[in-house]
């Protein structure tokens, strides 16, 4: 499988992630922290990452292709 062509669910989980980051930022509550670890987590564990060669350029590329503004560079 190539290491670009996301599904649909996987793209979603990653905006969900983003979504996620920016409410416990704004709110560091243990609720924001817990719910984006829920995401994070379900993003690790998304079955696309067992047909990747490369899991880290994988990573990469769905974080810009999941940026709510794709024109700044993913957070370090």
């Amino acid at each position: 499988m190539s290491d670009t062509d996301f599904p649909a669910d996987l793209l979603e989980l990653q905006r969900r992630w983003y979504t996620a980051e920016a409410d416990w930022a704004t709110d560091p509550t243990e609720e924001k922290r817990s719910a984006f670890a829920a995401v994070g987590a379900e993003l690790y564990a998304h079955p696309y990452w067992a047909g990747v060669e490369n899991r880290n350029k994988a990573e990469m590329k769905l974080k810009q292709a999941a940026r709510p503004d794709t024109t700044q560079e993913p957070a370090a």
